[in-house]
């Protein structure tokens, strides 16, 4: 009994940290696609900027 809650926990334990580097890539993907997101609103920005002063 022991050695099967023992498996179960190192199961439960693999399954988390797997889980939590997944949840790292996403977060990654996640400020990558926010500082894209930035640098194209001050391209956007500029363009405006430019057309105003036209």
């Amino acid at each position: 009994v022991f050695a099967e809650v023992t498996r179960r926990n190192v199961d439960k334990a693999t399954t988390i940290r797997a889980l939590m580097e997944d949840n790292k890539d996403k977060n990654a993907k996640i400020t990558h696609l926010k500082e894209e997101k930035e640098h194209e609103q001050e391209k956007n920005e500029a363009f405006v900027s430019m057309a105003e002063d036209i």
